[in-house]
């Protein structure tokens, strides 16, 4: 994943898509399922509702929802440090390491997606 940034403008949107400039590939996503009516959900922690695809939205009526499902490791997580609580054992620490390697680093360097962890 490379860092954009945002787009603010249809305009620059629209010109980035005729040029063949590249975007992520859940912007694509996003762009293709908002032309053709579909409900685009955002399950990742990367910034794809710009200010230009929230207008494109709006302009198609379509709808956006969804902002990093905390699937995978962090909902296990979550799901057994409940369940461990829960059962009267006290917590004092979760830790894991991350050895496929995805952009976790990349993505939270952007405030938006930080403040979504």
């Amino acid at each position: 994943m490379f860092l954009l940034p945002e787009i603010n403008a249809m305009d620059d949107l629209e010109d980035r898509i005729k040029n063949n400039v590249p975007l992520p590939s859940s912007i694509i996503y996003c762009i293709a399922a908002i032309k053709e009516s579909i409900i685009y959900l955002n399950g990742s922690p990367q910034n794809t509702f710009h200010p230009a695809i929230v207008e494109l939205a709006g302009k198609h009526n379509a709808l956006l929802a969804g902002n990093d499902f905390k699937s995978g490791q962090t909902r296990f997580k979550t799901v057994m440090s409940d369940f461990i609580i829960g059962s009267g054992i006290r917590l004092a620490s979760v830790v894991s390491y991350n050895h496929l390697g995805n952009n976790d680093g990349k993505n939270l360097s952007e405030d938006k997606t930080f403040r979504s962890k």
